[in-house]
């Protein structure tokens, strides 16, 4: 699929904030409210946008522990899939080359927690071993980086020295 311009702009203004106005977004692309909700439903047709969600503050709910959790197992990958997505700690599983079979992205209230997590995913038929690697803090946190979107020619400025 090819993103034009317009929907690089959407894609990148949406990432930003998706509780702007259709109204708002229109006014950034020159286009009515009517053709940006068009524009957004296609971009999730065509699987471009997966799903509207919300950001939350893991901390503020009281999920202070991030960690990464590779894991060595003896069994294929797809057939322990399901028992590792019954974990709610789990975030995100990743498939990943290398020695490791999955990387997991979890979320826990405290060390302990984290602890009693590894213990459990000890206990599944195949994992042979887990390495975690705790995050003290985030640096960087940000959306899917979009191609650069091309200045429209009536929006550049032309400075003379």
């Amino acid at each position: 699929m090819t993103l034009d311009p317009t929907d690089l702009t959407l894609i990148h203004a949406i990432q930003q904030n998706a509780t702007r106005r259709l109204e708002d977004l229109g006014r950034m692309v020159n286009l009515a409210p009517s053709s940006v909700h068009d524009r957004l439903r296609k971009l999730e047709r065509d699987g471009v946008i997966r799903r509207w969600t919300v950001d939350l503050d893991a901390a503020a709910l009281g999920l202070g522990v991030l960690a990464y959790i590779g894991v060595r197992s003896s069994r294929t990958c797809a057939v322990m899939l399901a028992e590792l997505e019954s974990f709610r700690e789990i975030e995100e599983i990743h498939s990943v080359a290398g020695e490791l079979c999955f990387l997991l992205k979890v979320r826990v209230a405290d060390t302990n927690a984290l602890l009693s997590l590894i213990e459990r995913l000890r206990t599944i038929q195949g994992i042979e071993q887990t390495q975690t690697t705790v995050v003290l803090k985030t640096q960087l946190d940000r959306p899917v980086a979009l191609p650069a979107v091309p200045v429209p020619k009536q929006a550049r400025v032309r400075v003379e020295r």
